[in-house]
């Protein structure tokens, strides 16, 4: 191999636009990364919201890059987006499983035919790996530790304009109509603790710190999750958490100070909430993941990426 950067090729169908900044900030984020490590990246977007045929075009556009000889490898995220990666033999690919892709089972059989074809696969939990049923390396995405971390509480809810004096919990979701996300099961929970619902889910990447930094505690109340990057954010912060138990959510949070994993009932989640609220103390969650940065995880990838163009991969 040259000493040149690396050419990768980005393929994904999520990944921020005008219309949807928040859509797919976590490979935003990562391709930043690898950016930052000397790596050239271009990202090849799918809009699968403007039509599905965007994937069968894809198909096409993959090839009509990869003519140009420049690109040493794909990296594609989300199952059904490494099928334009699997129907060209230039280079290796790498395919990354976010969640849905596995967690449903109309994606899975795409996800699993992909995955007998990447040269390398990745998946952000082991409750993933145990769906996908094949060979795979466990790299979570990282958290931006440096844009993510402890603040001012009153000076973020100035900013935001709330209450000085009551009691927010925090609920993020890019799509509260999302049925995984159970937006009302949070909204009852919510209510019984009483207290107030904050939500977050059209904000660009930037302006999502002062939400964590203002509320009181995080609820995530989902009925299945990967390696949701929403609760790596709120432990940045040391805010305390109250979630159901799901996707590598019990990992992270089982020995963090102030921080709950309930039944998906409201009546324990609001349980689980008056617990955190009477403590009323930060988490410790920052000190326990160092090892999720931004920066860490770029580097495990950019090794994995070396060792498909060397030949030495082994999950």
């Amino acid at each position: 191999m040259s000493d040149r950067p690396l050419h990768i090729l980005i393929v994904t169908s999520m990944y921020p636009t005008k219309e949807k900044p928040a859509l797919g900030a976590f490979v935003a984020s990562q391709v930043t990364s690898l950016r930052k490590l000397g790596l050239h990246c271009d990202v090849l977007f799918i809009d699968m919201g403007k039509s599905k045929m965007e994937l069968l075009k894809s198909i096409g556009r993959v090839r009509c890059a990869l003519s140009s000889g420049q690109y040493d490898l794909i990296h594609a995220h989300f199952g059904y987006n490494g099928i334009p990666a699997s129907l060209q033999k230039k280079v290796p690919f790498v395919i990354s499983f976010c969640g849905t892709d596995l967690n449903h089972s109309k994606h899975r059989p795409i996800s699993r035919w992909v995955a007998k074809r990447a040269d390398a696969s990745i998946v952000k939990s082991e409750s993933l790996h145990k769906l996908l049923n094949h060979p795979a390396h466990i790299i979570p995405n990282g958290v931006d530790l440096d844009r993510f971390k402890p603040a001012s509480k009153m000076d973020a809810r100035s900013q935001l304009n709330l209450d000085h004096n009551k009691k927010y919990v925090l609920f993020v979701s890019t799509d509260l109509s999302r049925p995984e996300k159970r937006y009302e099961l949070a909204k009852e929970a919510v209510a019984q603790a009483g207290c107030e619902l904050l939500t977050m889910s059209k904000c660009t990447p930037a302006e999502a710190p002062p939400y964590f930094h203002a509320a009181d505690a995080l609820i995530l109340t989902s009925t299945y999750e990967g390696s949701p990057n929403t609760i790596k954010e709120a432990l940045a912060c040391n805010l305390p958490i109250v979630s159901t138990d799901v996707g590598d959510v019990r990992t992270h949070i089982q020995n963090v100070h102030n921080c709950q994993i309930c039944p998906d009932t409201a009546t324990d989640l609001a349980n689980g909430l008056r617990t955190v609220l009477a403590d009323g103390k930060p988490s410790d969650g920052r000190d326990k993941i160092a090892h999720l940065s931004t920066d860490h995880i770029a580097k495990q990838i950019l090794q994995l990426y070396q060792q498909i163009l060397h030949k030495k991969v082994t999950p």
